[in-house]
């Protein structure tokens, strides 16, 4: 049976009855299930889970014992790369989780670097994921770098922004999209997704250009109560 690493943004405390249909397919399918021990999606999804007895969960964990693991299931313990409890001490149990999975379901908040992480580690790994994108209330699939693109679209440029330094999102797309971790394409196709890689990445550059732009025009226009005054 397949399995399956669920993961989102622990901004999120609540499940939108879409991502409650996916689960549900996820039990009348009979999936195996991965998932993390933290708050928001990882402690929702639990909860889920629990209410509708769901058994076929596994609870991964960094170190010691799991922070949340709601049905009591079975915990994976990760070794932690470091002690200290940084970022890259809760991503070991991620990285795990990936490798252990067929694919992955996210839920996403259109900032979370944890989440973003996720999918692109099971795209290097060429698995697919089906993500939520919660402000938008809709999935996006992604499998290939395109599609990961269109996901990237989805952040405001202050998220990206953020991105970029917290886990070198800029990098890691161009190490994508120059093949890494991805199934070799045949020249014809690989030429398609370049120029759609290449359109792609322009209209993010012109979507940033503009914001700024814009915001420069905003901060020369007087204040209309000064256009009245003496």
């Amino acid at each position: 049976m397949s399995t399956v690493f669920i993961s989102g943004s622990i901004k999120i405390k609540s499940l939108d009855e879409k991502v409650r249909s996916r689960l549900a397919n996820v039990i009348s399918s009979g999936l195996n299930v991965l998932i993390g021990d933290a708050g928001g999606v990882d402690k929702s999804v639990q909860q889920y889970f629990k209410e509708n007895n769901f058994s076929s969960v596994t609870v991964y964990c960094t170190g010691g014992s799991p922070r949340n693991n709601d049905g009591e299931w079975p915990v994976v313990n990760v070794a932690p790369p470091v002690k200290t409890k940084s970022r890259a001490y809760f991503t070991a149990k991620d990285l795990k989780m990936a490798d252990d999975s067929d694919f992955g379901l996210m839920v996403w908040d259109c900032k979370s670097t944890g989440t973003l992480s996720n999918v692109i580690e099971l795209l290097k790994k060429k698995k697919k994921s089906v993500v939520y994108v919660s402000p938008k209330k809709a999935f996006l699939n992604v499998a290939t770098v395109s599609d990961l693109r269109q996901l990237i679209m989805q952040m405001d440029d202050e998220s990206f922004v953020e991105a970029d330094k917290k886990i070198s999102l800029s990098r890691k797309l161009e190490s994508l999209s120059n093949g890494e971790g991805l199934e070799s394409q045949d020249s014809e196709k690989r030429k398609i997704f370049e120029q759609i890689e290449h359109h792609q990445n322009a209209i993010m550059n012109h979507q940033r250009a503009i914001a700024e732009l814009q915001a420069q025009l905003d901060n020369l226009r007087e204040p209309i109560s000064d256009l009245f005054s003496d």
